[in-house]
């Protein structure tokens, strides 16, 4: 199945410990886990927040079981079967992209939504697949670590953390105002 191979990747070549570690959640943080997938991450992110909201948007219908399975015991949880680009959600400040946003055509649309509807400071993270990588989508719509600092900064955010991985990398940004 997609989502095991995805769980092997994940294990052996993300250090996705230290990823939330710098994403340093709050109890009330609100955080949108765009394209949650299986819910891994989504899990993660509502077992570290008592006080506050993990909105796991996904649009695939089928991973809808997957979500609902893995959080099942959490009450802090909502599951949006939505196109990320079709969100309506508010007062977030914390947004987190694993792999996916190399895939979003309404990028604009999305930074917008982003800085129009969020607490502020908003902080957003995302995990991408380096262009030079053997692994990964197709290379002409990879998103390099410079490419995506300029998206972002022409949008008005500031870079914040970046690592390096064996097949990806980890990016933040964030607006204060």
């Amino acid at each position: 199945m997609r989502y095991e191979r995805i769980k092997g990747f994940r294990e052996k070549y993300i250090p996705y410990n230290e990823i939330i570690e710098k994403m340093d959640l709050r109890p009330d943080d609100i955080i949108i886990d765009m394209g949650a997938g299986d819910g891994f991450y989504s899990k993660i992110f509502a077992d570290k927040i008592s006080k506050g909201r993990v909105y796991a948007v996904e649009r695939n219908p089928d991973v809808i079981p997957h979500l609902e399975k893995n959080l099942t015991e959490m009450s802090n949880f909502t599951i949006v079967n939505e196109d990320m680009c079709n969100v309506d959600i508010m007062d977030f400040n914390k947004i987190f992209f694993s792999t996916v946003f190399h895939d979003i055509e309404c990028r604009k649309d999305i930074l917008n939504f982003m800085i129009n509807n969020s607490k502020k400071p908003l902080n957003v993270y995302l995990i991408e697949f380096n262009k030079k990588s053997s692994m990964g989508p197709p290379l002409d719509i990879r998103i390099c670590h410079d490419e995506l600092k300029n998206i972002f900064t022409d949008a008005g955010f500031k870079p914040g953390i970046h690592m390096e991985f064996e097949y990806n990398y980890f990016d933040s940004y964030y607006v204060e105002k």
